[in-house]
């Protein structure tokens, strides 16, 4: 299996001799890869200039390439119109087909591992009761979240953590604002690697929204929030400032408990996703999927 390069503040990538060479302003000399080992780039920013010859070679190798919007979310995919295709042809068929049982028993192990990090973060800023709270709601979960666990956990994680008049609202105040972008600086790694994989974003396990292109990224991105609240917790941010964007920023620079080792988040999300793709895809269980951790 190929490699996915993830490129921030690229400034130019051209081809040569088999090689992808990576410039980079005040770089004097390029980074060199080789073209073989891709299956996908995902170009995260708006100043890089891609050659057309580059293009071409990365679509005879079978080499997707994926460019972000301002929010760093997949925009457009460049695939390759060959017999590469056929894999990701499938993928997406297979992903139509996923059945119910395998969606609601991979939803129950996303949700208890939500909770259990929510638990985490609430035992680390000293709310002790409450994290044993939604401890014991990790248990309680049921196929397809029906007791409604993550919800009854919402409604006494954010007033623990934030206090009894916080309502979490998207850009409602600094807090809910912080919280807006470091959820979209992970959801848009998720949303990335699911792309990268072949599968398409729009098609969910739970959330369903027409008007949402993210929604399976939505999904599966659920058991790293809890990383964002910790950070916004801490830093209790009166507005969203450049230097608040930057520590939210380097969350998936941070590095946590997965499975037996220690990854950076960036990492441990794309071994979570592939985890959970392998489940719906039959080859595996949900209840063995190894439980991302916070730091």
């Amino acid at each position: 299996m190929g490699k996915t390069l993830f490129l921030e503040n690229a400034r130019k990538l051209r081809y040569e001799a088999g090689w992808v060479a990576v410039h980079r302003d005040g770089v004097p000399r390029p980074v060199l890869l080789r073209a073989d080992e891709l299956d996908c780039i995902v170009v995260d920013g708006k100043a890089a200039f891609i050659s057309t010859y580059l293009l071409d070679e990365l679509a005879a190798r079978g080499c997707s390439v994926i460019f972000t919007d301002s929010r760093h979310m997949p925009a457009s995919i460049l695939m390759p119109l060959t017999a590469a295709t056929i894999d990701t042809n499938c993928k997406v068929l297979s992903q139509m087909s996923w059945g119910a049982w395998p969606r609601k028993m991979l939803w129950k192990r996303i949700i208890e591992c939500k909770l259990e990090n929510q638990a985490s973060v609430l035992e680390g800023s000293g709310h002790n009761l409450e994290a044993e709270l939604l401890a014991s709601y990790a248990g309680e979960v049921r196929a397809g979240d029906s007791t409604g666990r993550e919800a009854a956990g919402a409604r006494r994680y954010f007033k623990a953590l934030f206090g009894d008049g916080f309502v979490r609202v998207p850009h409602a105040d600094a807090t809910n604002s912080a919280l807006d972008y470091g959820y979209s600086i992970l959801l848009s790694h998720t949303a990335c690697r699911i792309a990268a994989k072949g599968y398409l974003n729009q098609m969910g396990i739970h959330h369903h929204s027409k008007t949402n292109p993210y929604n399976l990224a939505c999904d599966l991105v659920e058991p790293f929030r809890p990383l964002v609240d910790r950070k916004v917790e801490l830093e209790r941010p009166r507005d969203l400032s450049p230097s608040v964007k930057r520590l939210l920023a380097s969350t998936l620079a941070d590095r946590i408990p997965y499975g037996h080792g220690s990854y950076r988040v960036s990492d441990a999300i794309d071994l979570w996703v592939d985890g959970c793709l392998r489940v719906m895809e039959g080859a595996g269980d949900a209840d063995e999927i190894s439980a991302p951790g916070t730091p």
